[in-house]
């Protein structure tokens, strides 16, 4: 009879020692799933937030503002102008656009005018050649070295002819401008009379009374 009792001992201390050792895998499972509840749950909402805020910048469309919240921003930085460090790398840039032959130098528009487009620190301009376009109509090419002192005599004269690159300047007529529309070429426009229609950038040139735009009259 006693070794019954004792058989009957050990098997109820053999059945608490199971019941305490999966009552602590459950207090542990509990704890974990607790801890990654709360670690899990906090990384989660960190990297959905963190998309988030990344999102309303990271997706932007490089203008300020992130895809689909409402459109690019009207004063964004323009891109970069071409640039032309030699009436050579002028010549080339127009040429790849539209016809520019038999470029030749002429430092003045008119020799007899010293108001005149002309090279010298008056217009700043440092290089300025004549070509051609297909219908023999004359295309100036002015290298630039001071933009304002540029800009400052288009204004006196309310032109609204020229394209500007970085550093130089286009002119010519209508064949000549309608294939530099693409070209990156700003137009700067100084006439008071001449609206630029919605939808094109504005930006502000160098002088008063003078618009910089991706319009092209």
């Amino acid at each position: 009879m006693a070794a019954d009792v004792g058989e009957i001992e050990g098997e109820h201390m053999r059945f608490g020692g199971m019941l305490a050792v999966g009552a602590a895998i459950v207090a542990l499972a509990t704890v974990s799933g607790c801890g990654n509840g709360d670690g899990g749950g906090g990384g989660i909402d960190s990297i959905g937030n963190g998309q988030g805020d990344e999102g309303s910048s990271g997706s932007s469309d490089g203008y300020g503002q992130s895809a689909g919240s409402g459109g690019r921003l009207a004063d964004a930085e323009p891109p970069p102008r071409p640039s032309a460090a030699t009436m050579a790398d002028l010549e080339t840039f127009v040429s790849q656009r539209t016809t520019c032959a038999d470029l030749h130098m002429e430092d003045s528009v008119d020799e007899d005018d010293p108001e005149a487009e002309s090279v010298g620190k008056g217009w700043g301009i440092k290089e300025r050649a004549v070509c051609w376009d297909e219908e023999r109509n004359d295309v100036t090419l002015m290298s630039i070295d001071d933009m304002k002192a540029f800009q400052v005599q288009a204004e006196k004269r309310h032109d609204s002819g020229y394209l500007l690159g970085k550093d130089f300047a286009v002119t010519g007529h209508s064949v000549t401008t309608e294939n530099l529309k693409d070209s990156g070429l700003l137009a700067l426009i100084c006439d008071p009379e001449t609206r630029i229609p919605s939808g094109y950038k504005k930006m502000k040139a160098l002088v008063g009374g003078c618009t910089l735009t991706d319009f092209i009259p």
